[in-house]
């Protein structure tokens, strides 16, 4: 085992962590941010490190993602795109496991080194770091396999938000009630029907190395109502939360993207092959793009 580190494949090793993919915390990071904006508190500093830091932890969820899926043998070069079937350059062998792992655990370390930093102004970060890196270690060699993995992203994305939101007041001050839970809910729901979405293609492969995801659990039809139950939910809850005054008319914007969601929906149903479905995987990013930062910009303007 040789980390063969080269620095003209420095481009390569970036592109196999699938950075694309790690975007999708930016608006879980926002929905934190804004809130607390809202409440009149933040802190630039702790915005800039929350956000490295969820950052660096979701690029070592890619990279132990990798590592594992295709010890397992669940990732082929048939299997991989944009969205789903990880990144194809371990399968390619143009990166080894070892050296994937080794960025994984670096990362990983640099994103706890943040959260520790940070823990020293408020304490109870320690108790949502904790659960944080239970669900980072865990996810790909035990809750994906056993269908706890769609679960684990409501958790981790809505703990970005939370996190992120309780670093913006000053030391171990924080106003939190039933509506901000809510909120840090949807971020979470968003990224767990995005892993459900981009699974659909992944279905063969998953069942043959008998990880229990969602979609081998019940099928591509039943999982398809089940995106659409998890979907209901978070615009009801957005619906919700304006009725309860909790976010204005602005946020309402947010339900544009409902048409979308119902083609999305549709094409799931009538699922054809992975080609097709790429567009379905891209859409259901930018579902959640759109919607949380509507949401967020909403309570931004709530405070001017």
């Amino acid at each position: 085992m040789v980390f063969n580190f080269r620095i003209n494949r420095v481009k390569d090793y970036f592109i196999a962590l699938r950075p694309h993919i790690i975007l999708m915390s930016i608006p879980c990071w926002l929905i934190g941010v804004s809130l607390a904006y809202n409440n009149g508190y933040f802190n630039f500093l702790n915005a800039f490190l929350t956000l490295v830091g969820a950052l660096f932890l979701h690029l070592s969820v890619n990279a132990f993602n990798e590592v594992f899926d295709y010890l397992r043998g669940n990732d082929t070069l048939e299997s991989v795109s944009e969205y789903s079937g990880g990144g194809g350059y371990l399968v390619r062998g143009l990166i080894s496991p070892f050296e994937m792992g080794t960025f994984a655990i670096i990362l990983f370390l640099v994103g706890c080194l943040i959260g520790i930093y940070l823990s020293f102004q408020h304490k109870i970060l320690l108790i949502i770091g904790f659960i944080g890196v239970l669900m980072i270690l865990l996810y790909t060699p035990v809750l994906k396999t056993v269908g706890l993995g769609e679960l684990a992203m409501i958790i981790g994305f809505s703990l970005i938000s939370l996190g992120t939101y309780i670093c913006m007041f000053e030391t171990d001050r924080y106003i939190l009630d039933v509506n901000t839970f809510l909120l840090f809910f949807l971020p979470g729901l968003w990224k767990s029907t995005v892993l459900l979405i981009n699974e659909f293609p992944d279905y063969e492969n998953d069942k043959r190395v008998q990880v229990k995801n969602w979609i081998v659990r019940f099928g591509r039809e039943k999982a398809s109502y089940i995106y659409l139950f998890m979907m209901s939910i978070f615009y009801s809850i957005i619906v919700f939360l304006f009725f309860q005054g909790f976010l204005n008319i602005f946020s309402l914007l947010s339900l544009l993207t409902i048409p979308l969601m119902a083609k999305n929906f549709w094409n799931s149903l009538n699922y054809k092959d992975l080609e097709n479905h790429i567009p379905i995987m891209r859409n259901q990013v930018n579902i959640g793009y759109i919607s949380l930062f509507l949401i967020g910009i909403s309570l931004m303007i709530n405070n001017g």
